[in-house]
């Protein structure tokens, strides 16, 4: 069964600050990209990766980094849209027509491992969407406009979305063909698939799948990855 891999990294990365967007600053000596690739790569059953990144950055990425990323399975390089929806459509369309399932995943979660996203490949084999979330922790609280509290949410049945999201190709495209239109943004890619009406799985992933926003989570990820 063929498998894509679409790596979306095409957003501003504000959050960080600093000239340097997230996915291109070092972690050991390596661009946090380049982690995050290695993790699909080393994964038998995935046969290309898509790399959706800002326009600007496509010929930096062609001229230096070409031949690390043709060793490591990436097939075409993709400019983002104006949304993250937007860019994952853009990376969609360049996988594969043979691909059975597509993993869409964020290219800032250089953590990923290789036992999880084989997991959600084979949940997706049996139930054609699923994604990889940790389980609640915290105490959640709801709170009204004035942070008075309203209620604590119980945890039991919460979890923490992360990626990758794997689904059927034939099943991701109809769903993005259907909300092409739609001026509403969504949040990732399994609340597209949960909107038109098809059952999403969870498989258990843990906390130190994170998603590097802030300088803080550089740290984390610096000492994970040690």
């Amino acid at each position: 069964m063929a498998v894509s891999v679409v790596l979306v990294g095409a957003g501003l990365g504000l959050r960080m600050g600093g000239s340097v967007k997230k996915p291109f600053l070092p972690i050991h000596g390596k661009p946090i990209f380049l982690h995050t690739i290695e993790r699909f790569s080393q994964t038998d059953v995935i046969g290309e990766i898509i790399l959706v990144v800002g326009e600007a950055e496509i010929q930096f990425l062609r001229e230096q980094w070409q031949d690390v990323l043709d060793a490591c399975k990436v097939k075409k390089i993709v400019a983002g849209g104006k949304k993250r929806q937007n860019s994952v459509y853009n990376g969609l369309c360049q996988t594969r027509a043979d691909a059975e399932i597509v993993l869409i995943h964020d290219i800032v979660r250089p953590l990923v491992r290789k036992e999880h996203i084989e997991a959600v490949i084979n949940k997706v084999r049996e139930s054609h969407a699923a994604i990889l979330a940790a389980p609640m922790k915290a105490t959640v609280k709801e709170a009204g406009s004035d942070l008075r509290i309203q209620r604590t949410v119980p945890r039991n049945n919460l979890w923490m979305a992360q990626t990758p999201q794997g689904f059927k190709r034939e099943l991701i495209l109809k769903v993005f063909d259907q909300f092409q239109d739609v001026d509403r943004e969504f949040t990732d890619d399994a609340q597209m698939v949960e909107k038109a009406g098809y059952p999403v799985y969870i498989v258990p992933g843990t906390d130190e799948n994170i998603k590097i926003t802030t300088p803080e989570d550089m740290r984390i990820a610096e000492a994970l990855l040690k």
